[in-house]
């Protein structure tokens, strides 16, 4: 049954308020099913219900609020993909969020897009991606062309794709889901195009004569040197740890991101002749001794100082960062170890071990979820409201259904020990008003609770080193005042909270991080591109990666050769 066979009353319907219509064509412009047209004597906009889909751009984009849309929409249910639930849990490492398991299942999601003509999602992407484009090579049954399209703007597809929050991204601006509705399954399709083939190997450009050096091989550093080797420069990448990949190599658990996927990029760049100096850590004297000897730096070394609050007894053997933690945790599993003495953690020699893990957003959770792997009971602590919490709702619901306790509106008073050794935490319970608020003390009696390792995972900030060099960062991620008219335009901003999104001002969200792409385009100083996490604070892997792109084009374009 076709749009133009469904019975009136159970498709949608579009009233033009002709008095307020100025007949712009906004609204045909962008309507994606032709559905609208200009009525060329009374020069307003009219509509064909037997057209309409009801996924309301119109009604986002004009300018008068001329238009109205009633009705169900129509379109297909959104693809649901199973997580998988390791049962027993200890030692197993695989990942839990399936792929799409088959072409048909794929054309069927595809044939969701719409193509918009001026698609929110791109612009929901932090690196905007052409996802209509590589949607319709998926509906077209062509997985090179999907790849080529991708290519354009991502050098991660195939990471990205399982490590993105698509709901406050792509997905959160798609047209469905600013329309209340579910958007197209974007994360899962990209996915499903690098599981059919893999991601096309670094095409090596003619010799520019151009020296670049790298300073970090996390996802911005591994961007811009895939970008400056295809444009034939010369690039070294180095790298403090004894191994490269930063984030992507130890502070992202194989159950969401497998080790195979996350060395790809960095096999790909060796393979193509880019040089990796790793235990080489580049201090002030270093980085002035690369401007001198380089055409341009790239600083992508990411924001590795952990947030550790004062609290009392934080010094006691047993008090670990979440780096130390999921660094030793992915090598664990990876050997097929399934306890925390393998990490080194001491642990009581009767009874479960218990982790008691401070911060309950996405680090947490996966120091969490790698902790119940290795046999550990865990309690996640976060003084925050389990409603306002920055933490995946998938993630939540994954971490809990595998025996993760989380104790939101609660804070850690003290750390308690024994012989020098973590014994107890001290909790206090928290109060938070909304989301823009800071949580605070609620009063009451504090709770002991038995931890025998305490993780301090509550994220990260940027290296005061960086921000002595560079003096502008970090670089806010905020909405201009009055934005681009063609943003206000394409209806991103008009939804200004999709549920789909989580309730997040995705469009906004999406307008500011468009201030930190604008900024890793620019040197911070003569010949240095600060990117990333170093740029803009904390940030996601996609983000850092269209950084390290952006530094690296900005770099080929505007270098001369010395």
């Amino acid at each position: 049954m076709t749009i133009t066979d469904l019975p009136t009353g159970t498709r949608p319907h579009v009233t033009v308020l002709v008095d307020r219509c100025a007949g712009c064509q906004d609204c045909v412009v962008r309507c994606p099913t032709g559905a609208l047209d200009l009525d060329p004597d009374a020069w307003v906009a009219v509509a064909d219900d037997r057209l309409c889909v009801g996924c309301q751009q119109c009604t986002r984009v004009c300018a008068f609020s001329a238009i109205t849309v009633s009705g169900p929409p129509v379109v297909a249910p959104r693809i649901d993909l199973p997580v998988r639930r390791p049962r027993p849990i200890a030692g197993d490492s695989g990942e839990t969020r399936s792929g799409i398991g088959s072409w048909a299942a794929a054309r069927l999601e595809a044939a969701r897009c719409l193509e918009c003509p001026d698609p929110t999602c791109v612009r929901g992407c932090p690196a905007h991606n052409d996802i209509p484009g590589f949607i319709a090579a998926i509906g077209d049954g062509d997985v090179e062309a999907a790849h080529q399209v991708l290519r354009c703007t991502s050098v991660l597809p195939d990471i990205c794709a399982r490590v993105c929050d698509q709901a406050v991204q792509c997905e959160g601006a798609c047209t469905w889901s600013l329309a209340g509705g579910q958007p197209v399954a974007i994360g899962a399709l990209e996915r499903f195009v690098t599981d059919q083939a893999p991601v096309p190997p670094v095409s090596v450009g003619p010799p520019a004569r151009l020296r670049v050096a790298v300073v970090g091989s996390g996802p911005a550093g591994l961007a811009a040197a895939w970008e400056l080797v295809e444009g034939g420069a010369e690039v070294t990448v180095y790298d403090k740890d004894e191994e490269p990949g930063g984030l992507l190599r130890w502070g992202i658990p194989d159950f969401t991101l497998p080790s195979e996927v996350a060395a790809r990029p960095v096999r790909a760049l060796r393979d193509a002749g880019v040089e990796f100096r790793l235990g080489e850590a580049v201090t002030g004297e270093g980085l002035d001794a690369l401007l001198a000897d380089c055409d341009a730096v790239v600083w992508a070394v990411g924001a590795g100082v952990p947030i550790a609050p004062p609290i009392p007894g934080a010094d006691l053997d047993g008090v670990w960062t979440a780096t130390r933690f999921l660094t030793g945790a992915r090598a664990a599993l990876g050997d097929g170890s399934c306890d925390l003495t393998s990490i080194g953690a001491a642990v009581p020699k009767a009874g479960s071990p218990r982790v008691v893990v401070l911060g309950a957003g996405n680090t947490a959770m996966d120091v969490a979820r790698s902790a119940r792997r290795l046999g550990a009971d865990v309690l996640c602590v976060d003084w925050m409201d389990r409603r306002f919490a920055p933490v995946r709702p998938d993630e939540l619901a994954e971490a809990e259904d595998e025996g993760v306790v989380i104790r939101f509106s609660a804070t850690v008073q003290g750390i308690e020990g024994h012989d020098g050794r973590v014994a107890a935490v001290e909790l206090m319970p928290t109060r938070q008003r909304d989301a823009a608020s800071t949580p605070s003390p609620a009063g009451g009696r504090g709770v002991r609770v038995r931890a025998d390792l305490v993780v301090m995972a509550m994220g990260y900030r940027i290296d005061p080193g960086t921000i002595r060099r560079n003096p502008g960062v970090p670089v806010a991620k905020a909405a201009a005042e009055y934005p681009d008219r063609r943003w206000v335009a394409s209806g991103v901003l008009a939804e200004a909270a999709p549920e789909w999104g989580r309730g997040q001002p995705v469009g906004l969200l999406a307008l500011g991080r468009e201030a930190g792409r604008q900024a890793a385009a620019l040197p911070t100083a003569e010949r240095l591109w600060c990117v990333g996490d170093a740029l803009i604070g904390p940030a996601t892997v996609v983000e850092a990666m269209a950084h390290g792109r952006d530094a690296a084009l900005a770099i080929l374009a505007t270098t001369s050769p010395g």
